[in-house]
C-alpha cells in the first residue's frame, strides 16, 4: 500500500504535513499531526472520481482553532464533564472550563488543538499506519499525572480503518480518548447528512439537559431515539410528537445523545483483522442513494450520535461546498458523558498499573 506526503498551509505560511494512505479499492485517508486529526477520507466512485466523505476543510486555519473538531483525536476526555470537577479517589479537581460551567473535549489545552509527534510511517503490501504520541504534564487543565498518550492509524487494503489508543500515566487520573470524524457518506456535503440511515445496536440512550449533560438513560425502544434497525435520521425527526422528544431535539439541534452500547454483536472477522475479543458492533451508517455503508466497531461502552446542528454554516469544504448544520453527522465512541457524576460504578480511572487503551474500527464498502 502507498503512503504519500503533502503539505497544507494555513494562511501565515506555516505547513503542516499530510500523509495520505490509499488502498487498492479506492479509499484514501488522510492524517495530520495538529490534533492527531483524520482530515479526510475519501472514495472513487467506478469513473475513477474521488469523493470525500468526512467532513474536511482546504486549509488549516479551522484545524487549529479546532472550530468543530472535525477529525479531531479527543481528550483527555471526550465529550462534557459537568462543573468541570473531576473525582480522583477522595480528592475533587477542579478543571478548565471552555463549554460555559462545563469542560468539554478536554479543555482549554485539549488534544485536538495539540501539535503531535509523528513517531513512525510504515507501509506494506496488506496495510499501512502512522503513529503519533503527544505529551501532558501533571495539572494541565486540572488534570492530575504526567500523561503520554498515542494514536494508531491503520489502514488495511480491505478498506478497514483501526484507530488504537493508548496512554500512560505516573498518577491516578480519567483518560477517555475518542475520534471527532463527521460523515456524510454521499460524497455531496450540500446533500443533507440527515438523509443517511443509521442503525446503533443499542437498546438505551442518554436524554440530556440544556447543558447537553446527560440526565438520565432510558430504553430507546419506540421512540424518537430509536435505531435499533435502520432508520432515515431526517423521517424520524419529522416524525416526533412526544413533548419530552420534542424538547431533547430541540436542545442538541438534533441528536446529540449517547447511545449505551450493547456487547453482544460482532462482526464475520476479515484476514489480517487483529483485535480484541471485546471489540463489538456499534453502528452502521448508509447512504441510500449510492450504496456506501460504513460499519463501526469499538470497545468503548457508548457511542454519541450527533447529528451536527451546531455546525457553523458557510465555511468552505474539502471539494468546495459550503459547510451547513447537519451537512455530516458524527459517531463518537467513548465513555458515557459526565460517567463519574451520572454512574459512578461505571467510571474507571487510569493508573500507572493500568494504563488506557480503546479500539475503533471502520469499514467502508
Amino acid at each position: 500500500m502507498k503512503i504519500k506526503t503533502r503539505e497544507l498551509w494555513n494562511q501565515a505560511g506555516t505547513a503542516y504535513a499530510v500523509y495520505d494512505m490509499s488502498t487498492s479499492l479506492g479509499m484514501t485517508v488522510s492524517v495530520t499531526a495538529l490534533g492527531a486529526a483524520i482530515l479526510q477520507i475519501a472514495i472513487k466512485d467506478e469513473s475513477g472520481r474521488e469523493h470525500p466523505i468526512t467532513l474536511g476543510f482546504e486549509n488549516m486555519e479551522p484545524y487549529e482553532s479546532c472550530i468543530c473538531y472535525a477529525g479531531a483525536t479527543l481528550g483527555p476526555n471526550a465529550g462534557r464533564i459537568g462543573e468541570a470537577l473531576l473525582p480522583v479517589g477522595p480528592q475533587i479537581y477542579q478543571l478548565s472550563k471552555n463549554d460555559g460551567k462545563n469542560q468539554l473535549h478536554g479543555g482549554i489545552n485539549n488534544l485536538s488543538a495539540k501539535l503531535w509527534q509523528v513517531t513512525s510511517v510504515a507501509s506494506s503490501l496488506e496495510s499501512a499506519s502512522i503513529l503519533l504520541s503527544a505529551v501532558q504534564p501533571d495539572g494541565l487543565d486540572g488534570y492530575p499525572g504526567n500523561r503520554i498518550y498515542q494514536v494508531k492509524y491503520t489502514l488495511e487494503d480491505t478498506n478497514w480503518l483501526t484507530i488504537e489508543y493508548t496512554a500512560v500515566t505516573d498518577a491516578p487520573t480519567y483518560i477517555n480518548m475518542s475520534n471527532h470524524t463527521y460523515w456524510n457518506l454521499s460524497g455531496n456535503f450540500s446533500v443533507s447528512g440527515l438523509e443517511q440511515e443509521v442503525q446503533i445496536y443499542a437498546n438505551n440512550v442518554c436524554i440530556n439537559n440544556k447543558d447537553h449533560l446527560p440526565a438520565d438513560i432510558i430504553p430507546a425502544a419506540d421512540s424518537v431515539f430509536d435505531f435499533r434497525s435502520p432508520r432515515q435520521l431526517l423521517s424520524l425527526i419529522r416524525s416526533v410528537k412526544s413533548p419530552v422528544c420534542k424538547e431533547q431535539l430541540s436542545i442538541g439541534r438534533g441528536y446529540n445523545n449517547a447511545y449505551i452500547l450493547n456487547r453482544n454483536q460482532s462482526f464475520r472477522p476479515l484476514r489480517s483483522a487483529k483485535r480484541p475479543a471485546e471489540i463489538h458492533k456499534a453502528c452502521i451508517l448508509r447512504d441510500r442513494r449510492t450504496g456506501r455503508t460504513l460499519k463501526v466497531m469499538t470497545d468503548a461502552p457508548a457511542l454519541v450520535l450527533y447529528s451536527g446542528g451546531f455546525l457553523s454554516p458557510g465555511m468552505t469544504l474539502c471539494g468546495g461546498a459550503p459547510s451547513s448544520a447537519s451537512c455530516a453527522i458524527a459517531l463518537e465512541a467513548q465513555d458515557i458523558p459526565d460517567v463519574m457524576h451520572l454512574l459512578p460504578g461505571n467510571y474507571r480511572l487510569s493508573t500507572p498499573e493500568q494504563p488506557f487503551f480503546r479500539t475503533i474500527r471502520y469499514h467502508i464498502s
